[in-house]
């Protein structure tokens, strides 16, 4: 139980920090991958709806963040502006990303989630945090995330 106060600690210590490096592409999409299948496996748990609604929120808030902020600027920049190419990238993301959800299900068969998620997800913000609102609702899911797997 240690343990889990002081992930949580931790997560709220590196969410009150700004990042400190530009987070690359290829970091975020391993991100993205993490939240899709987070997302698609709390829709196969039997926790509390409003519980995985809230972690749901912070993970949509949180991918949107990713998307809008990160890749799609940056496969714009690595295109040269060319919104075709980008388009195109955004593609091979897209099914790169398919593989590591794929990779997670055989991993994680079960329905319910492990700290290793939580941990993961930490360690994605330890690359890319969001600002406002989206922070605030990416704690709420990270604070939520702990509490369920306290109470199981």
């Amino acid at each position: 139980m240690k343990t889990v106060t002081y992930l949580v600690l931790g997560a709220f210590i590196i969410l009150s920090q700004p990042a400190r490096a530009e987070p690359s592409i290829n970091d975020m999409q391993g991100c993205q991958a993490l939240i899709d299948f987070l997302d698609a496996k709390l829709d196969q748990t039997s926790y509390d709806s409003s519980d995985v609604a809230k972690v749901q929120d912070g993970l949509g808030a949180y991918n949107s963040y990713i998307q809008n902020e990160i890749v799609t600027p940056g496969l714009l920049k690595f295109s040269n502006g060319d919104q075709g190419k980008a388009s195109k990238l955004q593609e091979q993301v897209d099914a790169y990303k398919s593989q590591v959800v794929a990779g997670y299900n055989k991993r994680y068969p079960q329905n319910r989630l492990f700290m290793d998620h939580v941990v993961a997800l930490n360690n994605c913000t330890q690359k890319a945090v969001p600002q406002g609102a989206d922070l605030e609702a990416l704690k709420t899911s990270m604070e939520t995330m702990v509490a369920i797997l306290k109470a199981s």
